[in-house]
């Protein structure tokens, strides 16, 4: 079989698909996925060039595709696709200009929404929320995170649990030790939440946070409150909610944090 016939199309990157939100998620949120096509050509010079051309990745962007590991790029150019998507329902005369990075990683968005990006190896989310309505003197910042939902494969191997759980977290875990799918799930999904979290919190902190620095409680209702442990915020104005959903595949966390200025 030649190289042109397993070489996937240069527009092969299948549309963005808007997701549902959390259900106790601000209404105004955006969430929008875009699968990796498989295979894609490590050559970049196959595919980017064409995607230049279609608008669908501006050249700035594509300048930091191309300085990046072959193992990176394609996802990257999912969360580009995927938050231009969602980016366009809240500032469509901002949808084709430039999303780069901070010095932190994080995209760099028009200050009207505030956004956030996560990246599995055979999709990406995009988290897009308006910042209009805030209270003068009040930040805003999002965070959003994808996960697969953990499979009965997943159950044997080793477990994540002791590394980013607290301690009252790990003793609510024994809730599910007659379900050890279940109780993998919580620990995948606690791992979410907390990014989603870590995101949303790192342009004020602009640090690593442990897994222990944020703690998290499950209600009945499917609801979930966060304690920020972070000596730095234990007199701050900061408030952080987090919200999750769960489909046939997938886990998806978000976190929005408000900040009151000068709090910090």
């Amino acid at each position: 079989m030649s190289d042109a016939i397993t070489r996937p199309s240069p527009l092969a990157w299948p549309a963005a698909q808007f997701v549902p939100a959390p259900s106790d998620a601000p209404s105004a949120f955006t969430l929008a996925r875009v699968d990796v096509p498989t295979p894609l050509d490590p050559d970049t010079g196959m595919w980017l060039p064409a995607m230049i051309a279609s608008n669908q990745l501006h050249p700035d962007e594509a300048a930091l595709v191309v300085d990046m590991p072959e193992t990176r790029r394609s996802t990257f150019v999912a969360g580009r696709l995927a938050m231009r998507a969602a980016l366009a329902v809240h500032a469509p005369h901002d949808a084709y200009s430039p999303i780069l990075r901070t010095d932190r990683g994080a995209p760099v968005l028009p200050h009207a929404v505030a956004g956030s990006v996560s990246h599995k190896h055979d999709a990406a989310l995009a988290l897009m929320l308006p910042r209009h309505g805030l209270a003068p003197g009040t930040s805003m910042h999002v965070g959003v995170d994808l996960e697969h939902r953990p499979t009965a494969r997943d159950v044997a191997r080793p477990s994540i649990a002791r590394r980013i759980l607290t301690v009252p977290e790990l003793d609510a875990l024994s809730a599910f030790d007659a379900d050890p799918l279940a109780q993998r799930e919580r620990v995948i999904l606690s791992f979410a939440l907390k990014e989603a979290v870590y995101k949303a919190i790192d342009p004020t902190v602009r640090r690593y946070v442990r897994f222990t620095e944020v703690a998290l409680q499950f209600t009945g209702n499917g609801l979930v409150s966060v304690s920020l442990l972070l000596p730095e915020l234990s007199r701050s104005d900061m408030t952080v909610r987090a919200q999750y959903s769960l489909d046939d595949r997938w886990i998806v966390a978000t976190a929005v944090a408000e900040t009151t200025s000068g709090s910090i």
